[in-house]
């Protein structure tokens, strides 16, 4: 699954109503003819000049509850995507990432204790339902809420569509039937150690002596005949 952002949302940003004497033919802000870039907002060209990037907090998807081809979820029957994920993880990961999905930090953004919410929601973490800014100057995030400035719900799969893994999935089956010749085999063997245990044994073997008595009967002795000697 993947969601295609538009983030050519508004005219009024980037491509507004050109000026009558624009030929809006060209768009090019490197350009040094003005008909080149008078189609563009008066401050895009030189915002593009310092690289700008944009920070997406969260992405609200919806889906219909009441339509079964609308399962909720990101890895349904249909679509499974974790385990193809799982699978082409380098397909997923540019250089450096060491997973393809990357876990969502909860809280831990900065935060300032005396901005009010309405004044920033980030520097007061979304204000006093979603998080406090702590004396440490982080966000930490109250029940349901998360990201780093405790500003996206904490969402979940109601449903968890997929079964665990398990040692089925290796597909490897084992035989139905023993072969014959290995169970007579295993039989044999099992009749030779308990015919060791309780027949042989008892008749012809002697257990090892304890080594502390011999080693005082023997020492005694000799201190006996020491004695007589003397």
């Amino acid at each position: 699954m993947y969601i295609i952002l538009n983030t050519a949302i508004s005219k009024q940003w980037g491509f507004p109503a050109k000026p009558e004497w624009c030929p809006g033919v060209n768009y090019d802000c490197k350009s040094d003819n003005i008909d080149d870039r008078c189609g563009f907002d008066p401050f895009f060209c030189q915002m593009m000049k310092t690289k700008p990037a944009m920070k997406i907090n969260y992405v609200r998807v919806y889906q219909d509850v009441t339509d079964e081809k609308q399962k909720v979820g990101c890895s349904t029957p249909e679509r499974p995507t974790r385990k193809y994920i799982k699978a082409n993880e380098n397909l997923y990961k540019r250089e450096g990432d060491l997973l393809p999905h990357k876990p969502v930090q909860q809280g831990r953004g900065r935060c300032n204790p005396s901005i009010e919410p309405s004044v920033s929601k980030n520097e007061s973490c979304g204000g006093g339902e979603r998080g406090t800014c702590t004396l440490g100057q982080v966000c930490e995030c109250k029940a349901m809420w998360t990201g780093p400035h405790c500003l996206a719900p904490n969402g979940f799969d109601e449903i968890a569509w997929e079964i665990p893994d398990s040692i089925g999935d290796l597909e490897i089956d084992p035989p139905l039937v023993i072969p014959r010749s290995l169970s007579w085999g295993l039989s044999v063997l099992v009749l030779m150690l308990l015919y060791t245990i309780f027949i042989v044994r008892p008749q012809g073997w002697s257990s090892i002596p304890d080594v502390k008595k011999v080693y005082l009967s023997v020492a005694a002795n000799n201190l006996r005949e020491n004695n007589v000697v003397r």
